[in-house]
């Protein structure tokens, strides 16, 4: 599997999003999983590197 930070564009990722000043911790993981939703989608993966990619976070739960 390739390096996840060899495709990730620098930037300040958490600019993008509104982030709330308090939230519960289910609206957190939505936020967290939206982030990584679009970290990946901004990657130029080829299919079988995204396919690994996407399971290990549908693994750990963040998907």
């Amino acid at each position: 599997m390739t390096n996840l930070l060899d495709h990730i564009q620098p930037g300040p990722i958490l600019d993008v999003h509104d982030l709330p000043r308090s939230a519960s911790r289910q609206e957190w993981f939505a936020i967290t999983r939206r982030i990584i939703q679009a970290t990946i989608a901004d990657m130029d993966l080829d299919p079988d590197s995204l396919s690994q990619v996407e399971e290990a976070f549908i693994s750990a739960g963040l998907l």
